[in-house]
Order: C-alpha cells, then structure tokens, then sequence
C-alpha cells in the first residue's frame, strides 16, 4: 500500500469513527424534538470508501446521516466498516461492525457485528445484486436485538450514456430481541428507485427516492427518504 494511499484511508476512517462523539453534543439541542411522523421526508447522504487490498480481499466503510427536512435536524449517523472476501466471479462474503447514534426521542443508540453473503451476477447485461445480511445489535438500554436483511437490486444503463437506473427492495426480519416494543418478523421494508453514474475513475455517485415503511406493534410507519451516495476507491 502506497503512503498517500494510506494516509488518505486512515484519515478516512478516523474522520468517519470520530464524527459519532462529535454529533453527541447536538443531543441536548436535539432533545426535545418530536419522534418521527408517518409520512416524514429525510435526507440522507451517504459516503463510501473502498480499499482492494488483493484480489480477494476489500475492505470498506460507509458512513450514513439522516437529517428531518421538516427542521433540519440530525436524526442519526451510521458509521459501517467491514472486510469483504471474494469466493468465486458472482459469490462472496463479508464481516464488519456498525454503530448507530440516533437522536430521535425515545430511541437509544446501539452497536454490534454484522455478516453478509453477497451474490452479484449478469442477466441479459443487467447487473443484479442480492444481500443476506445477519446483524447482532446491542442498544444502551441494555436490550438487544438480532435480525436478518434481504436485499434485491438491480442497475439498468441508459443506452450508450454514463448513467444508469437502479431498483432495490430490502426487508427487515427481527429473529430475536428482549425488548417489548419491537416486534418479531417482519420489521421494516426499503424500496428504492435512482439514478447513478461514473463520475470519475476511482468515484461515483448516486440519487434516488426510497420509501422506508417501519412495522410497530399497532402502527405502521412510513418515511420518504432522498439519498444521496458518493462512492470513492482509494486504488
């Protein structure tokens, strides 16, 4: 690994880890806000960092903020990092850890390991996706909750311009928690629809409108959420 390489994904990572205290003194101000409404409108962005670090290995960190448009307060910030093996040309697998500071009143803020098992693969040139991801998350009140995601996805190119469309779905299945608010099974739903492009060689980037839909016990909740992704690969 080169030293400017280097450099840059270590500044990276720590920008990214230390961003979470930072946020933690906006609680205060944050506080007293609302819990989130059916029919609220988020903006989201998101930035990702990719290192290969040979020709099986990747490690990567995304780092997620969700802010109420309605006020434009910070609602949470999700900070990812995890090291992907590559299996075969469509398989592979992947491990990591997340944390998410929230700032919505009467949430707490929770962290834990997550697995993936990826497949990505051409039909007819499109490509596709799919994701089985467990994730195992303790919160601060002293619960826990363990669930698995399934994620589809597919990007369809716009003829012979730089940019394409891109559809997914993923469901949310709680398998195990101790915690009398939240349900089991079916948890929370996200359907997404952008569009993307290349923007440079080592970066790129995405924007689109996804429709998250959160199952609590006795209420259904919907969320409209602009994304925004920036993509870089730092070789």
């Amino acid at each position: 690994m080169s030293k400017p390489v280097f450099s840059l994904l270590a500044l990276s990572a720590v920008l990214c880890l230390f961003s979470i205290p930072a946020e933690a003194q906006r609680r205060q101000q944050q506080g007293a806000a609302p819990n989130f409404q059916s029919g609220a409108v988020w903006l989201t962005p998101v930035v990702g960092v990719r290192y290969r670090i040979d020709d099986r290995w990747l490690f990567q960190m995304d780092t997620q903020l969700r802010f109420d448009s309605a006020n434009g307060l910070l609602r949470d910030v999700q900070v990812r990092p995890g090291f992907e093996y590559i299996l075969s040309p469509h398989w592979a697998v992947a491990a990591g850890y997340v944390q998410f500071q929230r700032y919505l009143v009467g949430q707490t803020n929770s962290r834990g390991a997550f697995q993936d098992i990826l497949y990505r693969a051409r039909v007819d040139n499109l490509p596709i996706a799919g994701r089985w991801r467990w994730e195992e998350l303790f919160f601060d009140n002293g619960t826990y909750l363990v669930r698995t995601r399934l994620l589809a996805g597919v990007r369809v190119p716009l003829g012979e311009t730089p940019w394409e469309l891109a559809f997914s779905n993923e469901v949310f299945l709680n398998v195990g928690n101790n915690a009398p608010g939240r349900v089991q099974g079916f948890a929370q739903n996200r359907a997404f629809a952008g569009f993307g492009r290349q923007l440079t060689r080592w970066s790129r980037a995405s924007l689109g409108y996804e429709l998250d839909t959160f199952n609590a016990p006795g209420n259904v909740r919907n969320v409209h959420n602009i994304k925004l992704n920036l993509v870089f690969d730092l070789n």
